[in-house]
């Protein structure tokens, strides 16, 4: 179980107050078994999340509910030590059942043998993010280094990746990945909270302008059932895990997905880790991409 879901989880019922295991399934991109135990672990951490059952049933998040604020912030974050350390937020003593939930619960955001980003600013812009204080940040991106002056709105982890959700004196919003951030510097004056802010939505208007800023490059294989279990290999070309119960196979029970890649040379390049448990279908291009490749290892190995 990932940490960063379940505060993805919590923002998304946040903002609809009821929906169905299927539709956050969906959302999240996991099982409905998931969403599932994701709800068994914050309902341990203390959080007012409920199944209902029948026609109108679904996940429900008690009303009046904000995650971010206290005490919620502290319970939530019992759930997710890790992050709790990593922001500056100290979560512990709260009461019995919250720490019974970090004696025996302790989730690792990160993988094994994936690096994780470099935020030595992090706890500062976190403080910033809770006590409303404007933040001065050297901040470094493709197009060059800039030093604005924010108001700091929120915070989302998305996998391994933290960023920051912050609006400009003349009222824009903005994303900033965290890493990129060289210098931060926290100043007194504070600010008024927008009413109209939602983080949930302010990241999804990101995450859509990033996603349609990304070329598309669709792709059609079919996977092997033993080769499955690399599929997360693929880095951005990688399905929703685990694979749906309802996704297509063929005859000899190989799975046929739409994958999508940004350039066919790293498509290639990503679905060559598979070996023989996939098989590109189209583009007719990337075919001759793999075959030339196969061919070159065959002379070099024979």
């Amino acid at each position: 179980m990932r940490a960063s879901r379940l505060i993805e989880l919590l923002l998304l019922l946040q903002v609809r107050g009821r929906a169905t295991a299927p539709e956050l399934a969906a959302e999240l991109e996991v099982s409905v078994r998931t969403v599932y135990r994701d709800v068994e672990a914050l309902v341990a951490a203390g959080v007012p999340v409920r199944t209902e059952t029948g026609r109108r049933g679904g996940v429900v998040l008690e009303s009046g509910y904000r995650v971010g604020g206290e005490p919620q912030l502290a319970e939530t974050l019992a759930a997710v030590p890790s992050i709790a350390d990593a922001l500056g937020v100290e979560v512990a003593g709260r009461d019995t059942a919250t720490a019974s939930v970090r004696e025996r619960l302790l989730i690792e955001p990160e993988d094994w043998f994936k690096d994780k980003d470099d935020v030595p600013w992090l706890a500062a812009v976190a403080r910033g993010v809770w006590e409303g204080r404007e933040l001065r940040l050297d901040y470094r991106s493709k197009g060059g280094a800039s030093a604005p002056v924010v108001h700091p709105l929120g915070l989302v982890l998305k996998g391994h990746t933290w960023y920051l959700i912050a609006r400009s004196r003349r009222g824009a919003d903005r994303t900033y990945r965290v890493s990129r951030i060289s210098e931060v510097a926290l100043l007194d004056h504070t600010f008024e909270r927008p009413d109209d802010f939602d983080l949930a939505e302010a990241w999804a208007r990101s995450t859509q302008a990033f996603i349609a800023s990304i070329p598309r490059y669709m792709v059609s294989v079919r996977v092997a059932p033993d080769a499955e279990r690399y599929l997360g290999l693929l880095q951005e070309g990688t399905p929703p895990l685990p694979l749906a119960i309802d996704v297509a196979r063929d005859d000899a029970g190989w799975a046929c997905l739409e994958l999508r890649f940004e350039r066919p040379d790293s498509a290639a390049r990503l679905l060559l880790q598979l070996g023989a448990g996939v098989e590109v279908l189209a583009p007719a291009e990337l075919r001759t991409l793999l075959a030339d490749s196969a061919r070159r290892m065959d002379l070099l190995y024979t």
